[in-house]
């Protein structure tokens, strides 16, 4: 399986597009056949909401096409497209695309609207970050949806911890949270938590300590002994569900039913369904503390078992390869265009397109001049159809 990975490249304290593509260089040290390809109009930059995308997309913008362009001829090469932060990308260009392509997003339900929802299905496969979600993307019309949790990459963690260390070490910060504290979403419940726990470390946008750099995260979690998580609604959906335990740290989350399903409650981590119940669960905890200890050294082993960078990729491909047998999946097949009565499509190019395609599917899926037919069938509707006309 030759897998494109379509990624976003926002502003940060470090290149994101660099730390990308570390991650799919140490995926491939792996044997994990994967590539990257920058989604991101002008990186480092932000993505497009809908309906922004949709006009850019009606107006024929010429920007947004270019990268459409350029990943049109990039995909020659590949099996599989995975659109990582699901951005960017039309869902009437997407359905011209003729490989297998994924659709993974990590922030529903709150930008569900202008995020996922409008394109999820047009992907053959949508995975979805929040556990909590994956049912919400079926009354989209999406017909595959599985869960894809974030888990940790290997730059996120101490890898001289140890289990002995967890067990008999000594941890000298009491309770660690490190979110945003501007939003409404969660505001009230963050202020009541460190109200009753004055003494904790607190970082992110809105606390007085400021934001905390990236290079500080991992000692200031060596030295945790809970990390409690907060959501803005439903989830787990972040990456503390999984970087907490991976440096050793006790979790204490909320969602509890649904965090039951990624991690053992009550033995790998704790839940909670309200913040007086997170309140009285760290008062619990900080006062026996050879009980935070084994949850905390069972989250470890189950983090690093389950939700590394590695492993949670090859779920990514086990979800590829279940949907594709599940579906009879050979090629997928290349959409008909909206605007079928246009002047284009009534000079025959559609019909040579797909005659084009019907050559393809009489060859063997992983012969190369076949999957070459199936690029050039998307590539002529593509520069013939909606968006690749002069007048652009």
């Amino acid at each position: 399986m030759k897998i494109l990975l379509g990624y976003s490249w926002y502003p940060y304290e470090y290149s994101v597009g660099a730390w990308v593509e570390a991650w799919l260089g140490r995926l491939r040290s792996h044997g994990i056949d994967v590539d990257g390809f920058c989604l991101t109009l002008n990186p480092p930059g932000p993505c497009i909401y809908w309906p922004e995308l949709d006009g850019r997309w009606r107006r024929r913008d010429r920007e947004l096409l270019s990268m459409y362009d350029r990943l049109a001829s990039k995909l020659e090469s590949y099996d599989v497209f995975v659109n990582w932060n699901g951005i960017n990308l039309h869902p009437e260009f997407v359905r011209q695309i003729p490989i297998f392509k994924v659709y993974a997003c990590f922030d529903d339900p709150e930008s569900s609207d202008r995020l996922s929802r409008p394109v999820a299905s047009s992907y053959d496969l949508a995975l979805v970050g929040n556990i909590a979600e994956v049912e919400t993307y079926y009354k989209w019309g999406v017909k595959e949806a599985r869960h894809w949790p974030l888990g940790f990459f290997s730059v996120d963690y101490d890898h001289s911890l140890t289990k002995e260390k967890i067990l008999n070490g000594t941890r000298d910060v009491d309770i660690t949270l490190l979110c945003e504290r501007v939003s409404s979403w969660r505001k009230e419940r963050l202020d009541k938590f460190a109200a009753a726990f004055p003494q904790g470390a607190y970082f992110g946008h809105g606390w007085p300590n400021g934001f905390l750099r990236d290079q500080d995260r991992i000692p200031l979690y060596q030295r945790s002994k809970i990390g409690i998580n907060i959501h803005n609604s439903t989830g787990p959906i972040n990456f503390r569900t999984f970087i907490l335990p991976a440096n050793g740290v006790m979790q204490i989350c909320d969602n509890k039913a649904h965090l039951g399903k990624l991690f053992e409650l009550n033995r790998e981590v704790v839940g909670f369904d309200s913040i007086e119940e997170a309140i009285e669960l760290c008062h619990y905890y900080l006062k026996h503390d050879e009980e935070r200890r084994q949850v905390a050294a069972a989250g470890w082993e189950r983090a690093h078992r389950d939700y590394n960078e590695v492993a949670v990729f090859k779920m990514m491909m086990r979800h590829v390869e279940e949907v594709q047998r599940k579906n009879g999946w050979l090629l997928s097949p290349v959409a008909s265009p909206l605007h079928k009565g246009n002047d284009h499509m009534a000079r025959g190019e559609y019909a040579e397109a797909m005659a084009l395609y019907g050559e393809a599917l009489a060859r063997e899926s992983g012969n190369i001049k076949a999957r070459h037919n199936r690029i050039v069938a998307c590539k002529h509707l593509l520069h013939g159809g909606q968006w690749g006309r002069s007048d652009r």
